[in-house]
């Protein structure tokens, strides 16, 4: 699903985005540097990583996200687009993230529910906000 008042902005967000996912790429093999280059370098970006916690401003964000690339290795990594909306400078999109991983003939791969933030400054797309945490399944008890 996509939702734009700007078909431009859309297909500049969508490019962005599909630079995001060769970075995350990247990130998911040990190697932070292409995503940490997309990120904003403001005092106001977060991330809410899937290992747990928060993190507030640029070097925080750095820490975590490179510290997590070096301690998670996966084979491969995809991503499945659920929404994508750019309202001029602000953007969003939602995703599944499938990490693929296989160690000694065992599945450890695993899938992210995510959402991006993004934001125009000096008129390039930047990450502002990421949060991303584990899909597992859940039985409604109501």
């Amino acid at each position: 699903m996509t939702n734009v008042s700007d078909p431009n902005s859309m297909a500049e967000v969508r490019a962005f985005i599909g630079r995001c996912h060769e970075a995350l790429t990247q990130q998911s093999r040990g190697h932070p540097e292409r995503l940490l280059a997309l990120w904003s370098r403001a005092d106001d970006v977060t991330v809410m990583a899937a290992i747990g916690g928060y993190h507030v401003g640029f070097d925080a964000v750095s820490e975590l996200l490179s510290a997590a690339s070096k301690t998670q290795s996966f084979d491969s990594w995809s991503a499945e687009n659920l929404v994508t909306y750019v309202a001029e400078d602000l953007a969003f999109s939602v995703e599944l993230e499938h990490y693929a991983r296989l160690v000694d003939g065992e599945d450890q791969g695993m899938t992210l529910r995510a959402t991006q933030i993004y934001r125009r400054e000096d008129g390039q797309w930047r990450i502002v906000h990421r949060h991303g945490d584990i899909l597992s399944p859940v039985e409604a008890k109501w």
